[in-house]
């Protein structure tokens, strides 16, 4: 099942890796915890570049990166304030959470288990891909739900602020 917008990935260049995943859609995990990726996040990686990285998300999902993007994250990562309690849980989080992942010959990548309990997932169970640009959020489709439903005056607010306020159009021909 999809909605949302569709993905863009298929028409990215090789040097802008996922850099324009949008959209989501629903898939199952089967019994082992694998996941076969659809074709619009391949499609947009050459095939020599198959190489991801799974990590833990913010909100109990997970991340799923290029392994180029992930490397870009792990550099800012490194840029922050060495020895903060915020950057050592961090790291902890982003860096102690993570796994590198290959698809098979079916274009499947196995979630490891910490992961999966990480994210409330089971083998067998559906779950919802977000693109969100450069990465892709693995959620279980219920806790997304929630997720969403719980959308409060922080995002409008942070919405707000990332666009810019429209003028006022001057009336033409005046009084």
């Amino acid at each position: 099942m999809e909605y949302g917008s569709a993905w863009l990935g298929a028409a990215i260049p090789a040097s802008r890796l996922m850099a324009n995943l949008l959209g989501s859609s629903e898939h199952g995990l089967d019994d082992k915890g694998r996941l076969i990726l659809p074709g619009r996040i391949l499609d947009s990686v050459a095939k020599a570049d198959w190489e991801f990285v799974v990590t833990a998300g913010l909100d109990r999902c997970l991340l799923l990166h290029t392994k180029k993007g992930f490397q870009e994250l792990v550099d800012r990562i490194g840029r922050a304030v060495p020895g903060s309690r915020a950057h050592r849980a961090l790291c902890r989080r982003f860096l102690g959470h993570s796994e590198a992942v290959v698809p098979d010959g079916n274009r499947r990548i196995r979630i490891p288990d910490p992961l999966l309990k990480y994210a409330g997932l089971a083998p067998g169970q559906q779950v919802t891909l977000v693109g969100l640009g450069q990465v892709c959020e693995i959620w279980s489709t219920e806790q997304l739900g929630t997720s969403l439903a719980e959308a409060g005056a922080d995002e409008e607010s942070l919405f707000a602020s990332l666009i810019e306020p429209t003028k006022p159009l001057a009336s033409v021909g005046g009084p």
